[in-house]
Order: structure tokens, then C-alpha cells, then sequence
């Protein structure tokens, strides 16, 4: 394809003023992506994906304004480069669907996650060793690019199945929150911006300047919007501190046959809850405790420990009380030691009987309350074998 060149007015470039403004926001939604929780591979992922999308790809195409004027070329190589990171997508989206699914099928292989970088390579072969796939069309907001019609569409097919994939997971994680409305809506949030932020953006790149060439392509409009829906659905809904969770609570009573009941209250009567159940969502992704908290007549089983190292309700965040004393983190960390286990849940009423103990017999320490346990399986020291 030839190269237009001559109609651009350089001294209102729209294009170039709405790229200089998305930048800081792609950075600061992939440092509050990645910071909020750096261990987490999820948040990494997602984070790369905004990086790439938000800050690579619109600094490129910044370039290619800037450039343009003075050298044809080098702006060439510059929009070359911002489809490149939207290829680059994809890797980290593929990565992201593999460890989902991995998560719910443990036979699923690891070297699935090679297979994650083939769309991008062929992608960015072919868009480096086909010279003429890209055109520049200028216009009065800027320089337009128009990519050859089956690159176009074989972006379009791979990058945008990619992206829905990517959405249906995350969809359906928060479809999983239900029974936590506040995360539920954060979540819902998080997706509808990464949806319609990055899949506006992508079809702005790779089909509507071939639709219409002259306009401002608003493409990076797009990404302010997903960059910033995902940093507010990030910032107040992770947690920047690691909370120790313990799965099982001291206060909770879980009869066969009848609803469970829970005896963590004022009075010491117990009231009935309904058990929700939160799957892996607190264990594969650092969620805020605020956002969990739900009231008196739920309960997940699940308790935290605060910056005191008082073990609070996930959904009431009430200290839990055993022996009418406040349950320490110390205490929490003893009774999981002792490795009394209901399924993948701590066994509720061999927690209350430990930290019992343990309040009973201060002036015993840890090791010698296991030691006194030793050659005895604690099923049976506790009655539940």
C-alpha cells in the first residue's frame, strides 16, 4: 500500500493530546493492578494485559505523531510496534484462561501455557515481513493507520476471541460472588470496563479506521476508559496488606441434618445463617475483608486476623470469642497445627476445643500442649473419629 502523505495539520493534533493523556492512566492502573497483590499470578496477568494495552501500544502510537512529520519511516516502525503489543495481548489472556481453568481441572498440563504465544508470533510475522499491510491516512485530528484487509481480519478473529474468553471468565467469577453483593458489583465493575475499554480500543485499531478512514480514530479514549474502570474496581477491592485466612470457625456449629448455627453472638444464643459458599475467590485473588462483609445472617466459615491479631468474622468482622476471650491470631496459627481438618476445612469444634485449652492453660506454652497431644491422632482425642 502507498503512504499518504501532506493533509496533516500539525498544530491541532487531537490524536497526539488524547495519547499524552492515556498514558499515566495505562500506568497507574497496571501499578495498582500488579502492586495490590505482586505474588498473585492473576493480578500479574491482568496486569501485564492493561500494561500492554494501556501504556506500550498508545506510547507507540504517540510516537508515530510525533514522528511522522519529520520522518515517514520511523513512524512506520512505531505503528508496527503499537500492533505488536496488542498481539502481545494476548499471552497473558491465554495464560490467564489456562490457570482459570486449571483451577477448576487439575489435569489440565502446564505446557498448555506455550501454546499461549503462537497467535501473537504468527501475528506479528506477518505483520513485520508484509511490508505494505499498513497505510497511514492523515487527516485534520491526526494520523489515521489502515491495516490490509487479512491481517485485519485475522487480528480481529484471534485478538477479539482472546478478549471474550477472557470476559466470560471473569464474568463468571463474578457470578460466583453473588452472595457478596458489594464484590459482586466491583467485579462486575472490573469487567464491564475491560470489556468494553479494551474491546472498543481494539475495534477502533482494526476496524473503524477502515470503515471511516478521516475521523478520529478513538481508540485511546477507549483505553482512559478501561484503565481507569479497572483501577477502580482494583484500588477498593483489593487489599494492599496480606490478611492470614483461616478456612473454619471456632463459633460455627455444622449438625448433619439441620442448618448451620452460629453461636459467635452477644448473648451466647445461636442464630441460624445461611453458609455461603466463596470457592477460590479469596484464596487466588487478595480481596479487601470490607468487601466481604455481608451481616450477622450469613457466613462464609472463614475468619481473618486484624493488624491487632484479633481473629474477626469475614461477614460481620465481630472479634470471634471463645471462653467469652477474644481468639488470637496465635492462637488461630496453634489449632491449624495440630492439623484437625473437616474435608479442606479446619474442623469447627476441634478449633474451639484447642484455643479452649490454650486459654485454660496459659501457662503452658505451644510445644508443650502438642507435645501433650503426641502419639495420640487428634481425631480421636477430640471425639471426631
Amino acid at each position: 500500500m502507498e503512504k499518504s502523505i501532506g493533509k496533516v495539520n500539525t498544530l491541532v493534533n487531537i490524536k497526539l493530546i488524547i495519547d499524552g493523556i492515556a498514558i499515566p492512566f495505562g500506568i497507574i492502573a497496571s501499578v495498582v493492578i500488579i502492586s495490590r497483590n505482586k505474588r498473585n499470578i492473576a493480578n500479574i496477568l491482568i496486569g501485564l494485559i492493561a500494561f500492554l494495552g494501556g501504556v506500550v501500544s498508545v506510547t507507540f502510537g504517540l510516537l508515530k505523531e510525533i514522528f511522522f512529520p519529520f520522518n515517514v519511516d520511523l513512524a512506520m516502525i512505531f505503528v508496527k510496534l503499537a500492533f505488536l503489543s496488542m498481539f502481545l495481548m494476548t499471552i497473558p489472556a491465554l495464560s490467564f484462561s489456562i490457570f482459570f481453568w486449571k483451577a477448576k481441572y487439575k489435569k489440565i498440563p502446564n505446557f498448555l501455557h506455550v501454546f499461549s504465544f503462537i497467535p501473537s508470533i504468527v501475528l506479528t510475522i506477518w505483520l513485520f515481513l508484509k511490508l505494505d499491510c499498513i497505510q497511514f491516512i492523515e487527516t485534520d485530528y491526526g494520523i489515521n493507520n489502515l491495516m490490509a484487509e487479512p491481517l485485519m481480519i485475522y487480528s480481529l478473529i484471534i485478538i477479539f476471541s482472546t478478549l471474550i474468553l477472557l470476559v466470560i471468565e471473569l464474568q463468571f467469577m463474578a457470578s460466583n460472588a453473588k452472595s457478596l453483593p458489594q464484590l459482586k458489583r466491583r467485579m462486575n465493575l472490573f469487567t464491564t470496563g475491560f470489556a468494553v475499554g479494551f474491546g472498543g480500543s481494539f475495534l477502533s485499531l482494526f476496524l473503524f479506521q477502515n470503515l471511516i478512514p478521516n475521523m478520529v480514530q478513538p481508540y485511546a479514549l477507549f483505553t482512559i476508559f478501561a484503565t481507569i474502570s479497572l483501577t477502580l474496581a482494583i484500588s477498593t477491592t483489593l487489599s494492599e496488606e496480606e490478611v492470614t485466612l483461616w478456612h473454619g470457625c471456632p463459633k460455627l456449629l455444622l449438625n448433619n441434618g439441620s442448618s448451620p448455627m452460629c453461636i459467635n453472638t452477644d448473648d451466647g444464643l445461636p442464630i441460624d445463617v445461611k453458609l455461603l459458599d466463596i470457592g477460590n475467590i479469596i484464596e487466588r485473588i487478595q480481596i479487601d475483608t470490607e468487601v466481604l462483609k455481608t451481616g450477622s445472617e450469613n457466613c462464609t466459615n472463614t475468619v481473618f486476623s486484624d493488624e491487632d491479631g484479633v481473629v474477626r468474622c469475614l461477614t460481620t468482622h465481630k472479634p470471634i470469642k471463645v471462653l467469652e476471650e477474644q481468639v488470637t491470631r496465635n492462637e488461630m496459627e496453634l489449632a491449624r497445627q495440630m492439623d484437625v481438618m473437616n474435608g479442606k476445612e479446619l474442623c469447627s469444634e476441634c478449633l474451639h476445643k484447642v484455643i479452649g485449652y490454650r486459654k485454660e492453660n496459659k501457662n503452658k506454652t505451644d510445644t508443650e500442649i502438642k507435645m501433650l497431644f503426641l502419639g495420640i491422632r487428634a481425631e480421636e482425642f477430640f471425639g471426631v473419629s
